[in-house]
C-alpha cells in the first residue's frame, strides 16, 4: 500500500498509547490520530458503544472534529456506525452518498468525504465496544490492503479502548458515589440544623418560660414547707431539662462552628475537653459545612478518647490546609493501645472516625502502641469540593 505506517510503526504507536495511563478522551484522541496516519486517510471518527447500545463520538482526527466529542450520539442501529455496532460487521463504502445506511451530520462535514471504512472494535465475549469510521476525500480510496490495515488497527486498539471505557465508567460511578455521600452528609446537617432550631425555638423556650412561671409561683406560695419542697423538685427537673435541651442543640450542630468557624470551634473543644494541657496550632480553614462538621466530630471523638482511655497529660492538635487537602492531627502522650491488624477498626471509636472520613472521601490513620501515646491523623482531599471564602 502507498502511504500510511509500516506494521512495526503501527504496533509501536499502539504500545505507546497503551503504556501511558490516560483518560478515555486522551486514549481515543490519540487512537484516532494513529488510525489516520496508519491508513493514509483524511479523517477518523472513533465511537464508543454506550450501555444502552447507542454510539457516541468520543475521539476524532482532525482536531476540529475532536472538539465535538460527546455531543454526537447515534441511536442503536442508526447511521453506518450504528449499523456496524449492531451487526458487529465491517462496512466498506466506496461512495457513501449511494449507501442508504449513511446519515449526514452537518457538524462532521460529510460533504468533504466520499468513501469510508467502518470497523467494529470487538472483544471476546464482550461484543462491540466501539466503532472506527475512517474517511477519505476520494471515492473508492480504500484498496483491499488499506481495508485490511484498518481491520488490523481495530484489532490492536480494541483492548485498549475497552480498558479506557471501563476505567472511565468506573470513575464516573465513583464520582456519583462521592456526590451521593456528600449530598447525604449535607442533608444530614440541614436536618440537624432544623431539629436544633425546633428545640431552641420550641422546647427550650417553653422550658425557660415554665421556669420563670415557677419562680413566680414560689413567691406566691408563702412558707408552706410541703409546697416549697415540691416547687424545688419541679425547678430542678426544669433546669435539668433546659441543660439537656442545650446539650442536644450543641450535639446536633455546634453553634460555635457557625458563629466563629472551624479553628475556633476546635480550640473551644480542646479548652473544655478534659484534665490535660491542650496545645493547639490551627490554621484558619474555610471549608464547606459538611467538611467542617466531619473535622469537628473527628476532633471531638479523638479528644473524648484521650479523656476516657489515655490518661494523657498533654494533647496536641494541628490543622493545616494545603492546596489539595486538609490535614487534622490529634496526638497525646497517654497510655496508647495495641494497634489492630489492617482491616479491623478496633475500639476507641476508631471505626466511627474512619467511617466519617470515608464519607467525605478522606482517610484516617491511627498510630498507637502501649505506653507510647496515640496519633489520630485525618486527611481530607479538597479536589472537587465547592470553594468557600
Amino acid at each position: 500500500m502507498t502511504g500510511g505506517l509500516s506494521r512495526a510503526q503501527l504496533v509501536s504507536g499502539v504500545v505507546a498509547i497503551a503504556a501511558e495511563e490516560r483518560s478515555l478522551r486522551d486514549v481515543l484522541r490519540r487512537s484516532a490520530a494513529l488510525v489516520v496516519r496508519a491508513t493514509a486517510a483524511d479523517a477518523c471518527f472513533l465511537h464508543v458503544v454506550d450501555e444502552d447500545g447507542s454510539v457516541v463520538l468520543m475521539g476524532a482526527e482532525p482536531a476540529e472534529f475532536d472538539a465535538l466529542a460527546g455531543s454526537i450520539r447515534l441511536a442503536p442501529g442508526e447511521g453506518l456506525a450504528g449499523w456496524v455496532a449492531h451487526h458487529a460487521e465491517m462496512a466498506v463504502v466506496s461512495d457513501k452518498w449511494s449507501d442508504p445506511r449513511y446519515r449526514y451530520i452537518p457538524a462532521l462535514r460529510g460533504e468533504d468525504y466520499r468513501s469510508l471504512v467502518s470497523v467494529p472494535l470487538l472483544r471476546p465475549n464482550r461484543g462491540v465496544v466501539g466503532v472506527i469510521n475512517v474517511h477519505a476525500r476520494e471515492a473508492g480510496h480504500f484498496a483491499p490492503e488499506q481495508v485490511e490495515r484498518v481491520g488490523e488497527v481495530a484489532d490492536l486498539l480494541a483492548g485498549i479502548v475497552e480498558g479506557a471505557v471501563l476505567h472511565d465508567r468506573l470513575r464516573q460511578k465513583e464520582q456519583q458515589l462521592e456526590r451521593f455521600a456528600e449530598h447525604s452528609v449535607e442533608l444530614q446537617e440541614i436536618e440537624h440544623r432544623r431539629i436544633a432550631g425546633d428545640i431552641h425555638d420550641g422546647i427550650s423556650q417553653r422550658l425557660v418560660s415554665a421556669w420563670y412561671h415557677l419562680r413566680a409561683a414560689r413567691s406566691l406560695a408563702g412558707e408552706a414547707a410541703e409546697i416549697q419542697d415540691e416547687l424545688d423538685s419541679v425547678e430542678q427537673l426544669i433546669s435539668a431539662a433546659v441543660e439537656e435541651a442545650r446539650a442536644a442543640i450543641a450535639g446536633l450542630r455546634p453553634t460555635v462552628l457557625d458563629d466563629l468557624g472551624l479553628a475556633a470551634a476546635i480550640d473551644s473543644l480542646a479548652t473544655n475537653a478534659g484534665p490535660f494541657e491542650a496545645e493547639v496550632d490551627l490554621e484558619d480553614c474555610s471549608l464547606p459545612p459538611h467538611l467542617e462538621m466531619c473535622v469537628y466530630r473527628v476532633t471531638q471523638e479523638a479528644l473524648q478518647n484521650a479523656v476516657k482511655h489515655s490518661g494523657a497529660r498533654t494533647v496536641r492538635i494541628t490543622l493545616r490546609r494545603h492546596a489539595e487537602e486538609v490535614v487534622l492531627s490529634v496526638s497525646d502522650d497517654g497510655a496508647g493501645f495495641e494497634a489492630q491488624p489492617r482491616g479491623r477498626s478496633g475500639g476507641y471509636g476508631v471505626g466511627g472516625m474512619a467511617e466519617r472520613a470515608a464519607l467525605i472521601g478522606g482517610t484516617l490513620e491511627v498510630v498507637s502502641a502501649p505506653g507510647e501515646g496515640t496519633v489520630v491523623r485525618m486527611t481530607v482531599p479538597l479536589a472537587g469540593q465547592p470553594t468557600h471564602s
